[in-house]
């Protein structure tokens, strides 16, 4: 018998629906896939890259027989810019950590409740660069697209920074391991958005002494794109759930993770009207999935103060958002 009469008679006997099964993957498979990327050491602009200058120049004066320069007291590094190819300081210059790219060691494991998760292999001081945060570099409208197809597909890991205005560092497909720094209530590292060379970067740095072993965690602090998360990081200052602002320097969904510990911003409701909230993006509780799911408010009908809202290209239905839980999206 041939293999597709095999195939043609194995599949005749299978007339009744509940003889179907869904395939699905096996558990190691699936674990496997959620921790595969394309490691990179730089980013990978998928949009136009933005160089400006900021202006900042070294002026750490050049110490002969000294073997470091540019160190705290560096004007470029107190303003988070990293020296130019143009320091004098040359090779002692201390203010170069992208460039120069000094990483730590640093192992993945996997943790009890919170997946993959990064230690330090090493011994790390208070100030010190970790790693940059890299991916791909793209646009707030890719990202959107981006998200409605996680969301689609029910993905609960996002890797996803917002950097600043239209510029979004995604490490899903590619990136380095700091995609895998879990998020704690109490962190031993922070995100910080530097300059160098005209590119806006983004670097992880020590927040105190981290021994060896330890695992690397920081803030994520993001605005939540799906269910609410329960916290599990363990600290006495734990918040129990993960989620509830957005930082204006960068937002990072990483299991839905974010990070920069400067200028935070609470979402909070708005008042609404007919004539201010057109156009806005929000997040709205799904009382059926009981998640939060993200629409923006596409028309108001000042009859019946119903709001329409959009939540893709061809989805759209109306509610009172006086009876509804939900908030409007920090831009």
């Amino acid at each position: 018998m041939k293999p597709e009469d095999v195939f043609n008679k194995l599949t005749r006997k299978l007339q009744d629906p509940a003889d179907f099964v869904d395939f699905d993957l096996p558990p190691a498979l699936k674990e496997w896939k959620l921790g595969y990327y394309i490691p990179i050491k730089r980013n990978v602009y998928l949009t136009k890259k933005r160089v400006e200058d900021d202006g900042i120049f070294c002026s750490c004066p050049f110490i002969s027989g000294s073997s470091v320069a540019c160190g705290k007291d560096c004007q470029c590094g107190m303003l988070f810019s990293c020296c130019s190819s143009n320091c004098k300081c040359e090779n002692r210059c201390a203010n170069k950590s992208f460039q120069l790219r000094p990483l730590k060691k640093t192992k993945l494991i996997k943790t009890e409740k919170c997946g993959f998760g990064l230690v330090a292999d090493d011994g790390i001081q208070k100030g010190e660069f970790i790693i940059e945060y890299v991916g791909e570099v793209i646009d707030d409208r890719t990202c959107e697209e981006r998200l409605w197809k996680m969301k689609r597909q029910r993905y609960t890991n996002f890797y996803l920074c917002e950097v600043s205005s239209n510029m979004v560092i995604d490490a899903t497909n590619k990136g380095n391991k700091s995609r895998f720094i879990n998020h704690s209530c109490q962190p031993n590292t922070e995100m910080q958005k530097w300059t160098v060379d005209g590119e806006t970067r983004v670097g992880i740095f020590a927040l105190r002494d981290i021994k060896k072993g330890e695992e690397l965690t920081y803030d994520y602090k993001f605005v939540q794109f799906g269910a609410d998360q329960d916290c599990h990081c363990g600290s006495s200052k734990c918040r129990k759930m993960v989620g509830t602002s957005k930082s204006v320097n960068s937002i990072i969904l990483h299991n839905g993770n974010s990070g920069s510990s400067q200028d935070q911003h609470i979402v909070k409701k708005r008042k609404i009207t007919s004539d201010n909230c057109i156009g806005e993006i929000i997040r709205l509780w799904d009382r059926r999935d009981k998640m939060y799911v993200p629409a923006v408010i596409y028309d108001y009908d000042e009859y019946t103060a119903m709001h329409t809202l959009l939540f893709d290209e061809e989805t759209t239905e109306k509610f009172d958002l006086g009876e509804e839980d939900w908030n409007f999206l920090p831009v």
